[in-house]
Formats: C-alpha cells, structure tokens, sequence
C-alpha cells in the first residue's frame, strides 16, 4: 500500500497514476489505495467464524447475490435461490472445492474448507466505481448475514489479524468505514 495518494486528490475517474498500467477509473485516492495493484489479494473476512457460520451465510448470498457458483473439481454448478441442497457436504477429506460469488461485474471467491468465513478478490479487477460499489455490497451482505463486521484487508498472511482494515461494514451501526 502506499504512504501517499498515487494521484491528487481531485483526479477524478480518467486520469494517470501508480496504482495501475494506463488510465484509472477509479474516482477518490481512497479507493485507489485500497485497491492498489501490488500482486496480492484483497480478503474479506469477519472474525470470530468458523465453518458452522458458512450455512448461515450461503442461505443469506442464495437471497442476494446476483450469483453463486459451486466448483468441486472440475465440475461448476450454479446455485439458486431455492435450491437446498448443502454444497459443503460434498467436500471430499483432503480435497478443497470454490464458492464463487458474483456482485454485478464483480467475482469474489471461498477456498473452502477454511476456518471462518474469508473471501478473496483481485485489486485488479477493481476497474472503476461500479466495482467498488459491488465491494461495498458484497461487505454489507456478508456483515449482515454474520451480524458482526465484515473487514477488507491485504491479502491473509499469518498474523492477519493484525493487518489495518481497508474497509469494514460494521451491521451493528450500519455504517462503512475506509482508510
């Protein structure tokens, strides 16, 4: 991340910077820092899960999501808003399988099974406002389906906990919060 906006702050979407090859769409400093190209993920998390919370959340993203996609090996299957089948189950020991889940034009993805609830993103894939308010809804979605805050922060290191939130959702005030 850097120590400065890689551009000033009145730029606006179109204009030149660090963060990116070519022109950034990206419209405040803020979201050019959270989303800063330096060849790592960005990961949701909310703490204080673990693999229980993952129904919970799966039932809430079936009603919100524009959509999910199950990957267990090589086989994709999308998942409805009806469907009740529990995906989690067919997670072979010592195999792992994918939650896809799309927010208007942008994926985030589960690596599962993985303690607690944690989604990844590409800063890359970031483009533009339409991908931060896409972000933004995922957060409130997951927070509230948890009831407890949701956090983006660089990519899940050991000692993750400790990395400073870019964003969080915090479901209990309503309110999100960004470097």
């Amino acid at each position: 991340m850097t120590t400065q906006p890689p551009h000033a702050p009145d730029a606006g979407p179109g204009h030149e910077c660090e963060h990116r090859q070519g022109i950034c769409r990206l419209p405040d400093p803020w979201m050019c820092d959270v989303f800063y190209v330096d060849g790592s993920l960005r990961d949701i998390t909310v703490t204080d899960t673990d693999d229980t919370d993952w129904n919970q959340v799966l039932r809430h993203l079936r009603a919100t999501a524009d959509q999910l996609t199950w990957y267990d090996g090589p086989e994709a299957h999308d998942i409805g808003p009806d469907d009740t089948e529990d995906p989690f189950a067919t997670i072979e020991d010592g195999y792992t399988a994918t939650l896809a889940v799309r927010y208007g034009r942008t994926r985030l993805s589960a690596h599962l099974p993985v303690d607690g609830i944690e989604f990844s993103l590409w800063p890359d894939s970031i483009e533009d406002a339409d991908h931060v308010a896409d972000v933004l809804r995922f957060l409130t979605e997951l927070g509230t389906a948890c009831a407890r805050p949701a956090v983006l922060t660089a990519e899940t290191v050991t000692g993750h906990h400790q990395l400073p939130p870019l964003i969080t959702y915090d479901p209990a005030t309503g309110t999100t919060t960004h470097l």
